[in-house]
C-alpha cells in the first residue's frame, strides 16, 4: 500500500504535528509513504518515508504525472498549496482515494494599505480561481478533516463541505514523561511575532506588568516589543525535541491570536498546534478570548481566558495559586480526548482499512 502525502506548503515539519504523526499512523497501518515537499527535509524525517519527492523546481504538471506514475492507494492533502497540484486528479485516478486533511482553510486575501487597487484586484482573482480549485478537488474526495465545529463552519462559511467530515483536533500524541530541563522563571510565548498573530499584543504590549515573559519566534520581532522591559526576546528555530525541551522549562504558557480579519487565524479552535503541544506537557495556558480556544479552555480548566493585557499579572497568579488542580485537568482531558492517537484513530483505520474492502492494494 502507497500513500503520497503532499506538503506543498513548506513549512518546517516541527511545527506541523499532524504532518509529522500522520505519516507514523500510516506506517503502522502497513503504508509506504511518498512525502512531495519543496526542499529539504532533515535526517529524522527521511528515516521514517518511504520516498521524497523534492519538488521545489518542478512545475505543478510535473508533480501531477509523478503522482500518476505511482499509482498510489491513497492521496492526503492539507492546504491550498497541495490543492493547485491535485484539484483534477481525483476525477482522473478513480482508483485513487483522495483525501483533504484540511489545516489551513483558505480565506480571501486580508486588505493591505500598502497594496494599490490593481494588486488588491488581482489578489482577488487569485484567490477566486484557487477557491474553484479546493472545491474541484473536494468534490472528488471520499471524506475530508477539520479540527472542530466552529471550524467545520468557517471553512462551510468559505465554500467548502463535504458529507464524510472527520473532526480531528490538531494535537499531539500524550508525552508519557516530560524532559528533565533546568526550571526558567516567567511564561513563554512561542511561534510567530508576526502582526497576524500578536497585532493587538503589540498595540498594548506597554499594559503588561509584573510578568516576565520569553517570547521566542522564527521571525523578526516588532520593535515594540522593545517597549516592555519584561519581555526576553529569542530568534530561534528548532527541531522538535529541542522545541519540546525549550518550553518544558516554564510553567505556563501564552498563546495570542490577533487577526479578526482572517478567519484562519481568528478562529483558530482546536487547530492550534502550540495549544496541544503545552497541554501534552501539561503546562497550563493564558490566550486571549478567541472563539474556540477560550471557550475550550474555560469549559475544562486548562488555563485563564483574559480580554487584554492588564489582566496577564491576575492570570499568572491565579494559576500558579492553584497549578496542581489545572495540571490534574489537563491530564484528565489530555488522555481522554485530545491525545493524537486517540483522537485519529477511526480516520486512519478507515482510510487503510477501505483500500483492502475495495480490493487488495495495487502495491501489495
Amino acid at each position: 500500500m502507497i500513500t503520497v502525502l503532499m506538503c506543498q506548503q513548506g513549512i518546517p515539519f516541527q511545527v506541523s504535528p499532524a504532518r509529522t504523526q500522520m505519516i507514523n499512523e500510516l506506517k503502522q497501518r502497513g503504508s509506504d509513504v511518498f512525502l512531495f515537499f519543496p526542499g529539504n527535509v532533515d535526517g529524522k524525517m527521511r528515516k521514517q518515508v518511504t520516498k521524497i519527492v523534492n519538488t521545489k523546481k518542478l512545475k505543478n504538471k510535473t508533480i501531477q504525472k509523478k503522482i500518476q506514475e505511482i499509482n498510489p492507494d491513497i492521496v492526503i492533502c492539507s492546504t491550498i498549496e497541495d490543492i493547485k497540484v491535485c484539484f483534477l486528479l481525483p476525477h482522473i485516478m478513480k482508483n485513487t482515494d483522495f483525501y483533504y486533511y484540511n489545516l489551513e482553510i483558505y480565506v480571501p486575501p486580508v486588505g493591505n494599505e500598502k497594496h494599490n487597487f490593481i494588486e488588491r484586484y488581482l489578489k482577488k482573482i487569485v484567490y477566486k480561481m484557487n477557491k474553484g480549485k479546493e472545491k474541484v478537488y473536494v468534490k472528488g474526495c471520499r471524506s475530508i478533516v477539520i479540527q472542530d465545529r466552529l471550524r467545520k463552519k468557517i471553512l462551510q462559511k468559505h465554500g467548502i463541505s463535504h458529507p464524510f467530515t472527520w473532526m480531528i483536533p490538531n494535537s499531539y500524541y500524550y508525552v508519557q514523561q516530560k524532559p528533565d530541563v533546568p526550571h526558567k522563571k516567567g511564561i513563554v510565548y512561542s511561534g510567530s511575532v508576526g502582526m497576524d498573530m500578536l497585532g493587538s499584543f503589540l498595540k498594548h504590549v506597554d499594559e503588561i506588568k509584573d510578568v516576565e515573559i520569553t517570547i521566542a519566534g522564527w521571525n523578526y520581532p516588532n520593535i515594540n516589543f522593545t517597549k516592555c522591559p519584561n519581555i526576553n526576546i529569542i530568534r530561534q528555530n528548532l527541531s522538535q525535541d529541542a522545541y519540546t525541551k525549550f518550553i518544558s522549562a516554564y510553567d505556563i504558557a501564552l498563546l495570542w491570536y490577533s487577526d479578526e480579519r482572517d478567519d484562519n487565524i481568528y478562529n483558530i479552535g482546536l487547530a492550534s498546534g502550540k495549544f496541544f503541544k503545552h497541554l501534552s506537557l501539561r503546562q497550563p495556558v493564558i490566550v486571549n478570548s478567541v472563539p474556540g480556544l477560550a471557550e475550550e479552555i474555560i469549559r475544562y480548566n486548562l488555563g485563564v481566558v483574559i480580554e487584554n493585557l492588564g489582566e496577564l499579572g491576575d492570570a499568572v497568579e491565579k494559576i500558579r495559586a492553584n497549578y496542581s488542580y489545572y495540571v490534574k485537568n489537563i491530564e484528565y482531558r489530555y488522555m481522554k480526548k485530545y491525545d493524537y492517537k486517540k483522537a485519529a484513530q477511526l480516520f486512519f483505520d478507515d482510510i487503510v482499512n477501505n483500500v483492502r474492502i475495495v480490493g487488495q492494494s495495487k502495491h501489495e
